[in-house]
């Protein structure tokens, strides 16, 4: 492999790590502002999040560049076996931090989804003459609905 190459990739490596520990940091924060409630602050990250993830998606085509012109299967998945010893563990280490990146990720949207659902399980029950409501019988726990306050008000 040409040394030139090799160098040229290894900056990129290096630029790909600072990048997705950015993302991470990114990450971070937004998941603070979402149990903090700070939409605001949420909805500000947001631009910063999606530089940071093109910035992932661009190493992504470096990569992809640097393995056409190193003859190496961009799909091959001991990538890292290709590398010099010390472009392995940085290697590593991208993963790593991509890896923790996705979990974050993963932990922000569960926690979206689950705020969304307790407001919109809290929406349902104010709407006391809502079809939906009145016919559902049971909660998520199998426990009988309370839809009789709903009923007694509308009578009063």
């Amino acid at each position: 492999m040409l040394p030139q190459l090799q160098e040229e990739f290894d900056g990129h490596l290096n630029q790909a790590v600072i990048d997705a520990q950015q993302l991470q940091s990114t990450l971070n924060l937004e998941y603070e502002y979402l149990k903090s409630s700070d939409l605001q602050a949420f909805q500000e990250l947001q631009v910063h999040k999606q530089h940071d993830v093109q910035t992932i998606q661009l190493f992504d085509a470096l990569r992809n560049q640097f393995c056409t012109n190193a003859g190496i299967d961009r799909e091959d998945k001991n990538f890292s076996h290709h590398l010099p010893k010390p472009q392995q563990a940085q290697w590593q280490q991208l993963l790593d931090v991509l890896e923790a990146c996705d979990k974050l990720h993963r932990t922000s949207d569960l926690f979206m989804r689950t705020k969304l659902e307790s407001i919109s399980k809290a929406l349902e029950i104010l709407e006391l003459n809502s079809p939906v409501t009145s016919t559902n019988l049971y909660n998520n726990l199998g426990n009988a609905f309370k839809s009789n306050i709903g009923r007694s008000l509308d009578k009063a």
